[in-house]
């Protein structure tokens, strides 16, 4: 039975809100699997060498799943957040609505509204196999509504990007050591005007491909990316309107060098230009020969 709430107005300024709810989950658990190091390895390593690397070590809980990850020091820079397992890729910028249905977020979300910060991370997990993904991306709560049964309803907009060092704990909900990502200064810095005018080329091709084949109408969103001038915004935003695959968007969250990610989008779009031509070439031979069978 679905129930009613007030609709929320956002800011004019952010874009357009993904919306998202969050059933109950089945009996898996959503479990962070970094590679481990392998065990010849771990018996060769010095005391003075597991201090200066870090090495994640996987704890199994009483069900054989692994329960947390720990990590053989912390970062200073970290910090620790609650994490919110999502279906789909959150971007920085990026304006969403989420409702709140499972018990473990209600919880989370009575807790974090008590404090001043109003942030939590949000991390995608594919359903297929219910792994959570190493970074994630922050979000700040813009407006809230509480619903009947100590649901919310809220509006986010997503802050920087953070990779998970340690899940500190997954009860009631996740806990998760994290550090902001940022990306680095690449070697290819001076190319990347170039690499974001081949981007905009590319897009310019999807997008007219797209309004001809009437699948998925793209000039508001290519007049957004249009207004990106920094080259790390502008990629990332490619990345969140343009990019279908999640896995690829995930990959492309994860980079932290913006040459890497402009060329892999332009590979990306460069593929999908050709997929889309060779459907309207299709569409116009097949429309052609009905015109002709008309006749």
């Amino acid at each position: 039975m679905y129930m009613a709430f007030k609709t929320l107005q956002a800011p004019p300024s952010l874009a357009r809100p993904d919306s998202s709810s969050f059933s109950p989950s089945n009996s898996k658990s959503y479990c962070y699997q970094p590679k481990p190091h392998s065990r010849p390895q771990a018996r060769i390593a010095t005391k003075n060498r597991l201090q200066s690397s870090p090495v994640l070590k996987c704890r199994a809980n009483p069900r054989d799943r692994v329960d947390e990850v720990v990590q053989s020091h912390h970062d200073h820079q970290s910090t620790e957040i609650p994490i919110l397992l999502h279906p789909s890729v959150v971007f920085p910028s990026q304006t969403l609505q989420l409702q709140t249905v499972e018990f473990r977020y209600r919880i989370m979300m009575q807790t974090l509204l008590l404090q001043e910060g109003h942030s939590f991370g949000i991390i995608y997990s594919s359903r297929k196999d219910n792994r959570m993904a190493d970074v994630g991306c922050m979000v700040r709560i813009v407006q809230c509504d509480k619903l009947v049964n100590d649901r919310f309803f809220l509006t986010c907009v997503g802050g920087d990007r953070f990779r998970v060092l340690e899940v500190v704990r997954t009860k009631p909900y996740v806990i998760a050591r994290v550090q902001v990502l940022k990306d680095r200064d690449s070697p290819d810095s001076s190319n990347l005007g170039c690499l974001m005018q081949q981007v905009e080329g590319h897009l310019k091709d999807v997008t007219m491909l797209s309004d001809k084949l009437s699948w998925k109408l793209m000039g508001a969103q290519a007049r957004q990316v249009s207004r990106m001038h920094s080259p790390e915004s502008f990629s990332l935003v490619v990345a969140r309107l343009f990019v279908e695959d999640r896995s690829e968007q995930q990959w492309l969250l994860g980079l932290d060098d913006t040459a890497q990610r402009l060329v892999r989008e332009e590979r990306y779009l460069q593929q999908r230009s050709k997929y889309l031509a060779a459907v309207a070439a299709l569409r116009d031979a097949f429309g052609q020969l009905s015109c002709n069978k008309n006749q």
